[in-house]
C-alpha cells in the first residue's frame, strides 16, 4: 500500500531505484536521499536505517507486483488463461522497470532474513493466486504443485534479471507460461496453450487439442 506521508513516499521510490541499480550493498543512505532529494533527518524520522527503509520499499514493491497480477488474471478468461494474464502481466511491469524487478527478485536476498520471507510469502500469495478457480486435474498432485510451479518460475526470471536481461523478458514469456502450467497439465498441453511455446522449447504438437 502505498504510504500517505507525502515525504515518506519519495524516499521508498528512491530505495527500489537505486538498490535496483547498485544493488543492497552497495547502496547507502547518502545514495537514497540524494535520490529522493530528502534530507538525513527526513530519512531517520521515518525509518530506523537502510534495511528498515529496504523492508518497506520492499512491501511497495511487492504490492505491485500482486496489483498487476490481478489486473493480468481479471483481464483474461478463466483458469488457465488468468493465470497466463497474471504472469504477462508481471513480466510486463518487470520490463518496463528493470530497477524494480532486479530490487523485487535479486536484491530481496542481500537484505536479510526479514525480507527473505516477505519474498517467501510473497510466492505463497501468488500460488493461492494461481490456485484459484482452477478446475480439479490431477488429483493425486500434492498440495505444495502451485507453490512449487511459482517458485521455479520466479528462479527463471531472477535469473534473467541478474543477467540483465529484464527488458527482454517478454520474449521468455512462453517458457516461463510453460513452466507454470506443465505441473497441472503435463507439457504437451502446456506447450500447446501457447504455440510459440511449442515451437521455442521444440515439444511434439499436442495431439487432441
Amino acid at each position: 500500500m502505498a504510504s500517505t506521508e507525502p515525504r515518506r513516499q519519495p524516499i521508498l521510490e528512491a530505495m527500489i531505484r537505486v538498490v535496483g541499480r547498485r544493488s543492497y550493498q552497495a547502496t547507502s543512505v547518502a545514495d537514497v536521499i540524494a535520490e529522493a532529494h530528502a534530507s538525513r533527518s527526513t530519512f531517520y524520522k521515518y525509518f530506523v536505517d537502510k534495511r528498515d527503509g529496504f523492508l518497506s520499499a520492499y512491501e511497495l514493491v511487492l504490492e505491485r507486483i500482486f496489483d498487476a497480477a490481478a489486473d493480468g488474471a481479471d483481464r483474461a478468461e478463466p483458469w488457465p488463461e488468468g493465470a497466463r494474464g497474471a504472469l504477462a502481466a508481471i513480466v510486463d511491469l518487470f520490463a518496463r522497470d528493470p530497477a524494480l524487478a532486479r530490487t523485487a527478485v535479486v536484491e530481496f536476498a542481500a537484505a536479510g532474513e526479514q525480507a527473505r520471507q516477505r519474498h517467501r510469502a510473497a510466492l505463497g500469495r501468488l500460488a493461492r493466486l494461481l490456485e484459484e478457480e482452477r478446475p480439479p486435474s490431477r488429483p493425486c498432485l500434492p498440495p505444495s504443485t502451485a507453490l512449487m510451479a511459482v517458485s521455479g518460475v520466479a528462479g527463471l526470471i531472477a535469473d534473467e534479471v541478474r543477467a540483465g536481461r529484464a527488458r527482454d523478458l517478454p520474449r521468455f514469456l512462453p517458457e516461463l507460461e510453460f513452466a507454470m502450467l506443465v505441473p497441472f497439465v503435463g507439457p504437451r498441453a502446456a506447450a500447446g496453450w501457447e504455440p510459440r511455446a511449442a515451437a521455442q522449447l521444440r515439444s511434439p504438437p499436442p495431439s487432441n487439442l
